[in-house]
């Protein structure tokens, strides 16, 4: 319960660094998947890609350019790619556009409507949204 009054007040990404640090799994209803996207893939030990991933989690709503974010964790574009590929299994795009359908998911689940969700999330509108979530 606290978990989700977090989410709602401070959004996700609070809600998942709180989660992280009392070390339990953000809840889900029925549907969903009981890890959270931010809670899967971390058993690794490559601090460029925490780091990474702590940013998108926490601004995975906005346009992270691969320049931008690989010039905030101090490494060059490929090398954070390829860490981050090796370690999560995901490229950092994939990462956040898996982030963003999970969110847009859940908004549904609540009765917003596909267009207002893909937009509450970062896309340009419904059309990625469906895309993404048709690829499973």
């Amino acid at each position: 319960m606290a978990l989700h009054l977090i989410a709602v007040r401070h959004g996700p990404a609070a809600a998942a660094r709180v989660a992280r640090q009392m070390v339990v799994y953000t809840r889900r209803n029925g549907h969903e998947q009981q890890a959270s996207a931010m809670l899967r893939h971390r058993a690794h030990v490559n601090d460029a890609v925490h780091r990474a991933r702590n940013l998108i989690d926490s601004r995975f709503t906005e346009h992270l350019g691969p320049a931008d974010l690989a010039s905030a964790v101090g490494v060059s574009e490929r090398t954070l790619t390829r860490r981050f590929t090796e370690s999560t299994g995901l490229t950092p795009l994939r990462y956040q556009q898996l982030l963003r359908v999970e969110r847009a998911e859940h908004l549904i689940g609540q009765g917003a409507t596909v267009e207002s969700a893909a937009r509450s999330v970062g896309f340009q509108g419904a059309r990625m949204l469906r895309w993404l979530r048709s690829r499973g």
